[in-house]
């Protein structure tokens, strides 16, 4: 089973010269196409939002390349050659992956638990993602688990679902923001073990589960609400630092902005 792990990218690099020079060097060649493939698109897409041919959020750029189109000799080699980013996205348990590469703006997405079938997207974010963020509930539903030392929860929960409303009512709202989004920070509410133990058996948990890598570890899942997320930042000391829920379409730390994919084409 393919992963995403530092050790298994490291394996890959390791492998790569290992190949006879004759493929080597045909794998060099496929992986200087690919990215010149890819520059040229982003390059595209970047005089389209220039020109107002695409909108100047970045949302129209979505290209796919299966990996059957590359020789299966030469897979390690490339995946070696763009390394892997930050974000690492589980949909339903793991049914399907996606991660971002160093190349800002291309992803990797694997479908199936073996990781059978394999992709490039180049995007903000992989659709399928987006896709699978518009499922949930309309509302939220009734209190679970509304034992004698619940106090502060019922108001949490009308306080969200206030906010709720107000997003859903407004037609301005971007698929994929780039600004700060509305926050319930947990740590500064005044909450019982009940509590909090009714909130998460209320909103419950959705299909994505998000993992940002850096100097702390952000964990983000969506509920089973639409379009309510839950944050939480840990830092290597296993503190966490953040507990929050988060009202978004997509919280703006999952995609890439806009402004990355001229880094991106610089990458390449």
């Amino acid at each position: 089973m393919q992963t995403f792990t530092v050790e298994e990218a490291a394996r890959r690099w390791l492998s790569a010269p290992k190949l006879d020079p004759e493929t080597e060097r045909a794998a060099a060649e496929a992986t200087i196409a690919f990215l010149t493939d890819v520059r040229s698109k982003i390059e595209a897409h970047l005089e389209d939002i220039k020109a107002g041919r695409a909108p100047a959020d970045g949302s129209g750029l979505q290209e796919v390349w299966d990996f059957s189109h590359f020789d299966p000799k030469h897979i390690d080699f490339l995946l070696a050659t763009l390394g892997e980013g930050e974000v690492r996205i589980k949909l339903f348990g793991g049914e399907a992956k996606a991660g971002d590469t160093s190349v800002p703006g291309l992803w990797r997405v694997q479908s199936g638990r073996s990781g059978q079938e394999n992709f490039f997207v180049l995007a903000r974010l992989p659709r399928t993602v987006q896709v699978v963020g518009t499922r949930g509930l309309d509302k939220i539903p009734q209190l679970v688990n509304p034992s004698a030392d619940v106090f502060a929860a019922p108001a949490i929960l009308q306080e969200l679902q206030y906010r709720l409303d107000a997003f859903d009512a407004d037609a301005g709202v971007p698929d994929m923001p780039t600004d700060p989004c509305f926050m319930l920070e947990l740590k500064r509410q005044p909450l019982s073990p009940g509590d909090m133990t009714a909130l998460l058996s209320t909103l419950g948990q959705g299909d994505i589960d998000v993992e940002l890598q850096g100097i702390t570890r952000s964990h983000i899942q969506n509920t089973k609400v639409r379009n309510l997320w839950r944050t939480r930042i840990i830092n290597n000391a296993g503190k966490t630092l953040l507990d929050a829920y988060v009202i978004a379409k997509v919280p703006p730390e999952i995609p890439i902005s806009a402004e990355e994919f001229a880094d991106g084409a610089a990458k390449c």
